[in-house]
């Protein structure tokens, strides 16, 4: 269990700026704190018996590190002594360095300070502004402007000189470890010949910060208070902070994630692309005689009309929007099939039971449930981590919590705020976007599996775990083993939705081929 806290503050320097004479005149610090806290507690158990009694008591344990930090600016000015108007001049240069024990590196940004990012004169009057775009200093070709370049001390070439915003800082060092990177900084400016001679100055804070200690989900979830329920975190108790905070770091940052609404249990990672997902299959069975609510259950479109209004109630005292589908999650049957009906606008969904995909190929048509069909077990493909439960199959309908969804016919690949609001993902969780702007799982194929479309190896190992349970349409599953669609929440047309179509020689990633939303297929819930 690991608390970070980090309390930034910076050194500065004034940046004088004079056409006839310099005056330096500032002096800074740097005093930086992390705290890292870890505490042990120990079980408190009273034992009453009628032979013997014994106590036992709890005692916290716990101990603060402090890294140290220590940011060294050479004491001297940044100045240009002589600047010849219609020509362009750089400055002296100053070193920074920074030195550290923090295990996980430091920033050092740049940013300058006032009210706006100009040099002013003395004279409050006469101004030179920062450049807008990056320009060597022979191209620096605006009058009575200004600019910043740096480099690595050990480096021989200046990079080109950048403006600086008093609203967002320059990243000048992103160290990951102990290394010290000192850097070379210099000004460099260019006035017009009617420009006022005299003092031009400016302030530039150089602020270093310590990285906190990387946290997983599960020391996130810590951080931020949460309790555990059954001995795990709730996924509806997911917040963006918490995301936020988790550090992609690798197998690691695997942590198993308890859905309240029937304590069945997930695996959940943040992955490269800077989202929270599950890396399970949604295994959650609707059911007519239990409504589901937006207290836990990702319900958010009050309206009552349209795709949700069919089963739907909202109650304006309390917030509370609830939806009792229509048609129960079937059971498959392994010999007569199970009823799931050709119909796109009410929710269906199968359990097909217990099943894992064992991670190997199949190239022909296969039930999984048939004994000639090996790619599927009851048996963990792996037994450390489940990812390979391939959950259940529903249609797009259910997918979006919808017992009509009739009237979502309009593509909304362009215009992703008119998906629908709602899914049967758990509270603070969502399907994923496909759009022009937005596309979230084509992301993970550039991500994880490097692009490719001729085969899918990295969407189905570590650590996405994407499986090919195939898809059910009436009674039967068909290619389990060989493909895959995950449902998105971006409608295509009346009967089709964009989604991540994948098989072992194929990914689909320019959607020439949207699911059909009567199908069943498979789901896996983002973090909001």
């Amino acid at each position: 269990m690991r608390n970070n806290k980090n309390n930034i503050t910076s050194s500065a320097r004034n940046i004088t700026l004079n056409l006839q004479n310099i005056t330096p005149h500032f002096t800074g610090k740097v005093k930086i704190i992390t705290l890292v806290s870890v505490i042990i507690m120990l079980s408190f158990v009273n034992i009453i018996n009628t032979s013997a009694l014994s106590y036992q008591s709890s005692v916290g344990v716990g101990f603060t590190f402090n890294p140290t930090l220590s940011v060294n600016i050479s004491p001297s000015d940044l100045t240009i002594s002589n600047l010849t108007p219609g020509t362009a001049s750089d400055s002296n240069t100053i070193n920074i360095s920074v030195a550290t024990n923090a295990a996980y590196g430091y920033t050092l940004s740049a940013i300058i300070n006032g009210n706006n990012n100009n040099l002013i004169h003395v004279n409050n009057t006469n101004t030179f502004s920062s450049i807008t775009a990056d320009s060597s200093l022979p191209s620096l070709v605006t009058d009575n402007t200004w600019g910043y370049s740096y480099k690595l001390s050990n480096d021989a070439n200046w990079n080109n000189y950048s403006g600086l915003s008093i609203e967002t800082s320059k990243t000048l060092v992103d160290s990951n470890d102990q290394t010290a990177i000192p850097i070379d900084f210099k000004i460099g400016a260019k006035a017009a010949s009617t420009q006022a001679s005299g003092t031009y100055t400016g302030t530039i804070n150089f602020t270093a910060v310590t990285k906190p200690t990387p946290m997983n989900l599960a020391e996130s979830y810590f951080a931020a208070g949460k309790t555990r329920h059954n001995g795990y975190y709730a996924m509806q108790d997911m917040t963006t902070e918490i995301c936020n905070n988790t550090e992609v770091i690798g197998e690691g940052s695997q942590t198993e994630l308890i859905d309240l609404r029937d304590d069945k249990v997930y695996w959940a990672t943040k992955l490269a692309d800077r989202h929270c997902w599950m890396t399970q299959n949604l295994d959650l069975d609707l059911s007519h005689d239990k409504p589901l609510t937006s207290e836990d259950t990702d319900l958010n479109d009050s309206s009552l009309s349209g795709a949700y209004s069919e089963n739907y109630k909202y109650d304006p005292t309390t917030g509370i929007i609830a939806w009792t589908p229509i048609n129960t999650t079937r059971n498959y049957n392994t010999s007569t099939g199970t009823i799931f009906k050709n119909n796109y606008n009410i929710a269906y969904s199968l359990d097909p039971g217990n099943w894992y995909w064992n991670g190997n190929d199949e190239t022909a048509t296969c039930d999984y449930l048939n004994t000639s069909c090996e790619d599927f077990s009851q048996t963990p493909y792996n037994t450390t981590n489940t990812h390979g439960h391939i959950g259940n199959y529903y249609n797009w309908s259910a997918a979006i919590a919808s017992d009509d969804s009739s009237n979502l016919y309009a593509d909304t690949y362009n215009k992703i705020s008119d998906n629908p609001k709602n899914s049967i993902c758990p509270k603070n969780w969502r399907l994923p976007f496909i759009s022009s702007s937005v596309n979230e799982l084509a992301g993970i194929n550039k991500i994880y599996n490097n692009n490719r479309t001729n085969n899918d190896t990295g969407l189905i190992s570590s650590p996405v775990f994407f499986v090919r349970p195939g898809y059910i349409t009436n009674n039967s599953i068909k290619n389990s083993g060989y493909e895959e669609n995950y449902w998105s929440s971006t409608v295509a047309s009346d009967s089709l939705v964009y989604t991540l179509y994948f098989r072992n020689n194929k990914v689909d990633t320019k959607y020439t081929n949207p699911g059909n939303r009567r199908l069943g297929w498979a789901i896996r819930c983002i973090a909001k």
